[in-house]
C-alpha cells in the first residue's frame, strides 16, 4: 500500500544536502575547528535509502527491519564515544581530532542505520 503525501518527493532529495559535508574542509585553510563539524553532514546521505521507502507504510516487516538495523548500528557510536573519551587524555589528541571523530561517527551511525534499512528490505 502506498502513502500518498507532499512530503515524500521531499524525502526522496534530502540527501543532496549530505554534499554540505564537503563544507568541512575549510578548516585546512581557515584552521577553525568549529568547521570540522560540517562533516555531521555527510549524515544527510542516509536519506538516498530513506526515499527509497518513503512510500511504504509501516507493517510488522517493517518494524522488524528497523530493530534488526538498529541493533546492528548501536555499537558503533558506543565504540566512538569510547574511543574518544579514552584517547582525549593523550597528549597527540587534540581538540580538533575529537571533534572530527564525534562528526564522522555521527555520519556513519546514520548512514549505517538507513542502509541496513534498505537492505534488510530488499531482501
Amino acid at each position: 500500500m502506498k502513502r500518498k503525501s507532499g512530503s515524500q518527493n521531499f524525502i526522496k532529495y534530502l540527501w543532496f544536502l549530505g554534499f554540505l559535508g564537503f563544507r568541512g574542509f575549510k578548516y585546512f585553510t581557515t584552521s577553525d575547528p568549529l568547521s570540522l563539524f560540517w562533516f555531521s553532514y555527510f549524515s544527510f546521505f542516509a536519506y538516498y535509502f530513506v526515499g527509497k521507502m518513503a512510500d511504504q507504510m509501516p507493517d510488522e516487516r517493517y518494524i522488524e527491519n528497523s530493530n534488526k538495523a538498529k541493533q546492528k548500528v548501536v555499537f558503533i557510536p558506543l565504540i566512538t564515544l569510547f574511543a574518544i573519551g579514552f584517547f582525549s587524555g593523550f597528549s597527540f589528541v587534540t581538540k580538533e581530532l575529537i571533534v572530527l571523530a564525534g562528526a564522522f561517527g555521527w555520519a556513519i551511525t546514520i548512514i549505517s542505520y538507513a542502509f541496513l534499512f534498505w537492505y534488510y528490505d530488499t531482501h
